[in-house]
């Protein structure tokens, strides 16, 4: 298991380390092949216990996180799961919720057959993607997206290539490539996004196929980059670059989130977002501030409903005073 929480929350999320280790995930994997998904998740407890209690930073993220739900739940049209206040079992339920979506990674990774209930809201909306040369589709760090893309298998023959930022998980990525290579063949990996990174992403487009990548974390190569806009009751930090990308790549755009509402079942949401991310010369300031905030409240609205599915374990917030332009 991994979180990317450490003691130093004044650091960006890629600027710190991955927590445990390639052993570990090699152990998780063999005792997942051995005794299944169950057993596995019962192991889950002591070993979430453990990050729990030794990452203090972790926890006041977590609880300052769940702080914002509650407080702006109350003055927003968004409903919100968390009609209490937040205390430490929202914490521990959160930590734990993201040591099962490693555990679905391994299944759906390891190429075995997953068995997950999955309801769609917005179905028809890829009988749109059928119809197009390609498309983008917007995520986040909430849910799981890799579980979205075995899902989305049984429903249309479109392959949903996913666009990540790999140096942070290197232990994750060795892991995967030993258990099954395979599993890398739909994972677009960069480090920064150059001439020849566009012509191949432009090829995919082309080809048909729809380009899944997250637009809520400051990227490493610009981490300047970024516009600050409104987010759970207070201004936060997003990254320019995937509309930058999405633009260029003058496709339609659609956002979709992936989140295991129960032990054994995934809800999927998508809808249309833009059929083109467009970015006049004159007004590029402007609308990019514009796509980023239609973005935000968006994910707000899903980070209301599904709270304990919020993966970002730095604090979202810290660094708009520095990094960040406000148009």
């Amino acid at each position: 298991m991994q979180s990317n929480a450490i003691s130093d929350s004044s650091s960006p999320w890629y600027l710190r380390p991955e927590r445990g280790s390639e052993w570990g995930l090699r152990f998780m994997i063999l005792f997942y092949r051995l005794c299944g998904k169950f057993l596995t998740r019962v192991l889950l407890y002591p070993v979430v216990t453990f990050f729990f209690l030794t990452d203090r930073a972790g926890r006041r993220l977590s609880r300052e996180f769940f702080e914002r739900i509650y407080q702006h739940s109350g003055s927003s049209v968004h409903c919100s799961v968390l009609s209490h206040p937040p205390g430490i079992w929202d914490d521990f339920q959160r930590f734990y919720n993201f040591g099962c979506s490693m555990v679905d990674r391994i299944e759906v990774w390891g190429g075995t057959s997953w068995t997950a209930n999955v309801t769609w809201h917005g179905l028809q909306h890829f009988d749109c993607l059928q119809e197009q040369d390609g498309a983008v589709l917007m995520s986040a760090h909430i849910g799981n997206l890799d579980a979205l893309r075995v899902a989305a298998k049984t429903e249309t023959e479109k392959e949903i290539k996913a666009l990540v930022y790999t140096k942070n998980s290197d232990h994750f990525m060795k892991v995967l490539n030993i258990v099954n290579p395979d599993a890398l063949k739909d994972v677009v990996p960069i480090q920064n996004i150059d001439i020849l990174t566009m012509l191949k992403l432009k090829n995919l487009i082309d080809e048909g196929n729809a380009l899944g990548l997250v637009a809520d974390r400051v990227t490493e190569g610009s981490p300047e980059r970024v516009i600050e806009v409104p987010f759970l009751g207070d201004l936060a930090p997003f990254p320019q670059g995937p509309w930058i990308l999405a633009s260029l790549l003058g496709c339609p755009v659609y956002t979709i989130f992936c989140v295991r509402s129960e032990r054994n079942r995934y809800d999927v949401f998508i809808e249309p977002f833009a059929d083109k991310i467009t970015l006049p010369r004159k007004q590029r300031e402007t609308k990019l501030h514009d796509w980023i905030c239609s973005y935000a409240l968006n994910l707000e609205k899903y980070c209301c409903r599904f709270p304990h599915h919020w993966f970002n374990f730095h604090d979202f917030w810290s660094s708009s005073s520095q990094t960040s332009r406000r148009v």
